[in-house]
């Protein structure tokens, strides 16, 4: 993203409006192009047993009154299943924009990614582990991408990401650098 000499950024009225396609043609790419978007979303798995430890909650209000109980059960299942969706992760790639979570990093700056599965990201979430990269894993998504980081005033070395389409993820970021 450029900058003027006051480094402000430019306001979104110096850019091209999006036009829809034009007989059949694709719709020009823009600053706002998402390219690829992934929430991290739990496991079902996950779900089931935090909505399971949400609804033992409950069990302490029986004694005292089955109804509570009960109620007290059905609202912590689902405080904690939106809990886990609010703090899933997004992983995003747009036209001069990659963000993982919070980080975010121009295109630019990355290398070709790799995708890993089944031993090759084994590999890189065990013996292989860096500790510079920064990573943006779920221990129930095994597989993903391992992208290195060009600029060399960074100290990181990748970042290292899980996906439940990591394909996708790979093509994604080469098309957007």
């Amino acid at each position: 993203m450029s900058h003027d000499a006051a480094g402000a950024q430019p306001s979104t009225d110096d850019q091209a409006p999006a036009t829809g396609p034009v007989h059949g043609d694709a719709p020009p790419a823009t600053a706002d192009t998402v390219l690829f978007r992934e929430r991290l979303l739990p496991s079902v798995g996950v779900w089931i047993v935090g909505a399971l430890t949400g609804g033992l909650f409950g069990l302490i209000l029986v004694p005292i009154s089955v109804e509570a109980g009960f109620v007290v059960s059905i609202l912590m299942a689902i405080g904690v299943c939106v809990i886990f969706a609010a703090t899933s992760s997004v992983l995003e790639v747009r036209e001069g924009l990659v963000r993982a979570g919070s980080a975010r990093i121009e295109p630019e700056l990355l290398g070709i990614p790799a995708v890993l599965e089944g031993e090759a990201w084994t590999e890189v979430m065990g013996t292989g582990f860096e500790p510079l990269a920064f990573h943006v894993t779920r221990g129930w998504i095994r597989r993903g991408v391992r992208v290195p980081v060009l600029d060399r005033e960074d100290p990181t070395t990748a970042w290292v990401l899980s996906s439940r389409h990591p394909d996708q993820l790979a093509r994604a970021l080469r098309a957007a650098a």
